[in-house]
């Protein structure tokens, strides 16, 4: 046997010492070792895997456009899987808009019914009433986590939700109709005459109810920009709607819900690009956290653990074009420090911005917005 197949043998050979000994009464066994880890898990670590093993069950409830839809969560459970060592029966079923598929969480956890899905996945409008209602696991991610160290990743101080992607909100535009100098670069742009009868915005006002906040915009500014805007929109389309865009029905579209979208067209061969605009710079992210009504808890904390990995980000990207940028190797982050060299400031739309602001009072400027854009 050569030195480099001897070598190759050693793992196997002590793995199989190990059972050897176990089996002779000459010692416990080891704990899993986590395939890719060069030592034993950490033992807070291990009894997160232990308990995901006696669960054996994870079972997940997402929209098909959320990080990769089925063949994002058969991925992500397989790796999930070879990881740690894990058969977890890991069951991903098509479910309702974000916002429907909380409150069903929320209203499942006050009559003290299992949540229909061990991971619950939103934006920073989706958390703060399960939050509220004490809903939400309280999970010491840095204590056992490998990947969820950094307290930025956290979208609640004491871990009720983790980070899992970030959004840039800002222009999708037909790559084939716009470029060069014609690309808009700000909000003010888009108000330029050539754009009249070219732009479609949204039905639901996306991110302009953002803007219109006292910490941003303010609301006359907001609800002054939006009319004007209005005059030069000839339609409103929903986000995910690129298609209208790659095909000419539109040239811009404005607001959009975030970059991942016009990537996706993209990689199909679809026409699009995206700009951020210099003046309403969001950082916006989607969150992932365990309802306290779980049926499989430690399996859905695990998920949560490989999906921030390296791996986990590398799948997320691959089959939605979503990953983090505050974890390196992000494929977003280069795109976001660009823009933050030539001096844009990003403006920090979490979790925390919901619970600040009144709620009453998003929803009644939301309306108003709505309505202007709709010309009613």
């Amino acid at each position: 046997m050569t030195k480099r197949h001897w070598e190759s043998a050693i793992p196997g050979l002590l793995a199989l010492a190990g059972l050897m000994l176990a089996s002779c009464g000459g010692g416990q066994a080891t704990p899993a070792t986590p395939q890719g880890s060069s030592a034993a898990a950490p033992a807070s670590l291990q009894a997160v895997i232990d308990g995901a093993l006696k669960e054996g069950k994870l079972v997940l409830i997402w929209g098909e456009g959320a990080v990769g839809g089925a063949e994002g969560a058969r991925q992500l459970g397989a790796g999930l899987n070879k990881r740690y060592g894990l058969n977890l029966d890991v069951q991903f079923t098509p479910g309702p808009a974000m916002p429907d598929l909380a409150a069903k969480v929320l209203q499942e956890f006050l009559a003290n019914r299992p949540a229909s899905t061990d991971v619950l996945i939103g934006s920073e409008a989706h958390f703060p009433a399960l939050i509220q209602a004490k809903g939400l696991e309280v999970v010491d991610w840095p204590s056992w986590s490998e990947n969820v160290k950094n307290p930025k990743l956290l979208g609640t101080p004491d871990g009720q939700a983790v980070k899992i992607a970030s959004r840039t909100p800002g222009v999708t535009y037909n790559a084939t109709r716009i470029s060069g100098d014609a690309v808009p670069k700000n909000m003010q742009d888009l108000l330029k005459p050539q754009y009249k009868g070219r732009l479609a915005s949204t039905p639901y006002a996306a991110m302009f109810d953002r803007l219109a906040s006292d910490e941003w915009w303010g609301e006359q500014r907001t609800y002054d920009y939006v009319t004007k805007l209005s005059a030069q929109a000839s339609g409103l389309i929903r986000c995910g709607e690129d298609q209208r865009v790659a095909s000419g029905e539109f040239d811009l579209f404005a607001l959009d819900c975030g970059q991942d979208s016009s990537l996706r067209a993209r990689a199909k061969g679809a026409p699009l690009s995206q700009v951020v605009p210099t003046d309403a710079a969001a950082l916006v992210y989607w969150y992932m956290g365990v309802p306290k009504n779980a049926a499989h808890p430690n399996a859905a904390k695990l998920f949560i653990e490989f999906l921030m990995g390296r791996q986990g980000q590398d799948i997320m990207y691959e089959t939605s074009f979503d990953d983090n940028h505050l974890l390196p190797g992000s494929h977003l982050a280069e795109p976001i420090s660009k823009l933050q060299a030539q001096g844009v400031t990003f403006k920090e739309i979490d979790i925390a911005w919901v619970q600040r602001n009144d709620e009453q009072k998003i929803d009644r400027v939301r309306k108003q917005l709505q309505d202007i854009l709709a010309k009613k």
